[in-house]
């Protein structure tokens, strides 16, 4: 068990017996009063997002998830297909589940999956991935950013040095530009 102060993003809770994902955490603190936390929960089993407020001492039950290396092999239409590594097993995942996180699935590549009782709850990436420019806007002589398009379409900001089938590293975090990779 771990206070609501405790409990952090990314984290899974036992709330009213059913388990949520933290994907947001905030505290707020009222003056003399006691702190609060405020959280954005998703529901693992409905998909369904809710904010609760808890008190910064209440209790909640920590739960353990299973973390398994996937690979990526393809998506079709809106489902994302990834084959366990170990045992050949495919699950497939729907947009709602990935999210903003298939601009950085190429084909191939190996990610952690987090499961509970095999219901997917969670993808973990690198928070530094190598992604391939695809289309660059054409070099013009000044100092501003330009707009790239990466093999997995995401659009991005880049100093002007950055060419078409140039590779770069990318924050996943933050969906910006950290380097060229040499």
């Amino acid at each position: 068990m771990k206070t609501a102060f405790d409990t952090k993003p990314g984290s899974v809770v036992d709330v009213d017996w059913d388990l949520y994902f933290v994907s947001r955490w905030e505290s707020h603190r009222w003056g003399r009063w006691a702190t609060t936390v405020k959280m954005r929960l998703k529901n693992i089993s409905s998909g369904s997002m809710t904010d609760k407020v808890f008190s910064s001492d209440d209790k909640l039950n920590d739960v353990i998830l299973d973390r398994t290396v996937f690979e990526y092999l393809y998506n079709s239409a809106w489902v994302y297909v990834f084959m366990n590594s170990e045992n050949y097993e495919q699950i497939e995942l729907g947009e709602d589940d990935i999210g903003d996180m298939k601009y950085f699935l190429s084909e191939g590549s190996t990610i952690d999956i987090q499961q509970h009782n095999w219901n997917f709850v969670w993808i973990i990436l690198d928070t530094y991935m190598k992604l391939k420019v695809v289309e660059a806007l054409p070099l013009i002589w000044s100092s501003e950013n330009i707009e790239v398009i990466t093999n997995t379409w995401l659009k991005l900001e880049v100093p002007p040095s950055i060419e078409e089938w140039d590779e770069i590293i990318v924050n996943t975090t933050t969906f910006e530009f950290v380097e060229k990779v040499k």
